[in-house]
């Protein structure tokens, strides 16, 4: 995704001299401009004729949106001329979301009256407007229509590729001692140790008599290993927890959340905690992560059902919490492992630590992308989650992973740009701002993100691992 900075060129907009009075500057002119999308991280551009800079600072600039004028603020001016214009550049005004006509004028004030030029020719926006924030909690959060405007990263993001030849990388878990836990649609766990990988794999599903494993590689999304968690008293336990999909007792596509031990780089010892939950098929989303609490997230998409995120009996379309064997935390709501919904098909989760804020990226029904913030809440002394704030992203965009870095919240997408950064609001940490694309190759989609121990993000391609040192 790309959205341009605009540039209105005003041409001739000078206060010529006369006797000792300034006159009414020239009409801007603005050269053609096709409509281009806006948002609130965007600035207006423009080149302004002026005499000298010291001409140029008895400048003032209102701005038309719809017709109705407002002075243009934050404006910022370049100090010397190119070809006796100047560079300027200011803050875009306050806008509803949605399209808009802008003009541009130039005008003085003297003696108590304003001399302004002729309106610029007019360009066409849409601005896609802020995160907005929820209005009280438990209420239903409104929805921006569009992230942030999405700027570049000064010079492209250079990543060293770790891992190669793999295939369908689907997500990324790091154990404390090191190892690379590299999953993939195909049904396998891959390991990667001390900076190789190992040629077998740690976990490789296979049909079950039992039908809650299933063939690897099936085509109408079974037997795909979706995500993966490492417990946070691995060193104790060796616990990995692998979200797959299965055929379930009806035959139909279904998630099972299992428990695995790891010895020696193998996968052994399973244990089902959660199975037969419909899957949308054929091409099943959910996440799973151990929170800040030691609890264990996943989420499931709505099974293919759009009513179901919607039914609170049915785990579709929700982020559960529970403990890490499976059960029902006793300090949740409602003695229900329901801790936040509705969603439509979930990529990934992950938790900005000073906040305890949870962020969760969605696709939503009918290829629109979600962004959600999300805070723990009571309810009569027991915990759930609470929306606080929702964020559209701009399409096209199709969401593949999360994870969430210092301040920062990284989103991967197989469409759109390959890995956007938003830094969350140090004053309001349910917001996004200063979005930025971090560019390491626009023709490999990211499918999974991770955040290692010694503080790199290493991302996954459909068939190689890459890391990223961010600032």
């Amino acid at each position: 995704m790309h959205v341009r900075r605009m540039s209105i060129v005003l041409i001739n907009a000078v206060l010529l001299a006369c006797s000792e009075k300034p006159t009414v500057p020239a009409t801007p002119s603005m050269g053609s401009s096709p409509a281009q999308t806006v948002g609130v991280n965007d600035r207006l551009l423009w080149d302004q004729s002026a005499a000298d800079a010291a001409e140029l600072k008895t400048f003032q600039y209102a701005i038309y949106v719809d017709g109705t004028r407002s002075v243009l603020p934050d404006v910022s001016c370049a100090t010397v001329s190119a070809a006796g214009t100047f560079a300027c550049s200011a803050r875009l005004p306050s806008m509803s979301p949605g399209r808009h006509l802008l003009e541009l004028t130039a005008f003085v004030t003297v003696e108590g009256s304003v001399l302004e030029s002729a309106k610029s020719q007019g360009l066409q926006v849409s601005f896609v407007g802020p995160v907005t924030s929820a209005p009280s909690q438990g209420a239903a959060s409104p929805v921006a229509p569009a992230a942030a405007a999405v700027s570049r990263a000064g010079g492209d993001t250079q990543p060293s590729f770790v891992a190669e030849g793999l295939e369908q990388v689907s997500d990324l878990a790091f154990t404390p001692d090191g190892r690379l836990f590299i999953a993939d649609r195909t049904g396998r766990v891959r390991v990667m140790r001390d900076g190789a990988l190992l040629p077998q794999p740690a976990l490789e599903l296979r049909l079950e008599p039992d039908g809650i494993g299933d063939a690897a590689g099936a085509t109408d999304g079974a037997g795909a290993v979706l995500a993966l968690a490492v417990d946070p008293q691995f060193d104790r336990t060796h616990f990995v927890y692998v979200l797959s999909t299965a055929r379930s007792r009806r035959r139909t596509l279904a998630f099972v959340l299992a428990r695995y031990r790891d010895a020696a780089d193998t996968l052994a010892d399973r244990v089902v905690l959660l199975d037969d939950v419909p899957a949308a098929s054929p091409d099943p989303a959910g996440a799973l992560r151990f929170g800040p609490d030691a609890k264990l997230y996943v989420a499931f998409d709505a099974g293919g059902d759009a009513r179901l995120p919607g039914d609170l009996a049915s785990p579709n379309g929700k982020v559960l919490r529970l403990n890490a064997d499976g059960t029902t935390p006793e300090d949740q709501a409602g003695a229900s492992p329901l801790y936040s919904s509705p969603y439509h098909s979930p990529r990934g989760l992950g938790w900005e630590t000073e906040s305890g804020i949870m962020w969760v990226v969605d696709a939503a029904a009918g290829g629109v992308a979600h962004v959600h913030a999300v805070g723990m809440g009571s309810i009569n002394g027991r915990k759930r989650g609470v929306t606080k704030a929702t964020v559209a992203l701009p399409p096209p965009d199709e969401p593949s992973a999360l994870a969430v870095f210092h301040d920062s919240v990284l989103i991967a997408s197989v469409h759109g740009e390959p890995l956007v950064r938003g830094r969350i609001d140090p004053n309001d940490r349910t917001r996004l701002m200063e979005t930025e694309a971090l560019r390491q190759n626009e023709n490999d989609a990211v499918q999974a993100l991770t955040v290692a121990p010694d503080g790199a993000v290493y991302f996954a391609t459909a068939r190689a691992i890459g890391r990223l040192s961010l600032p």
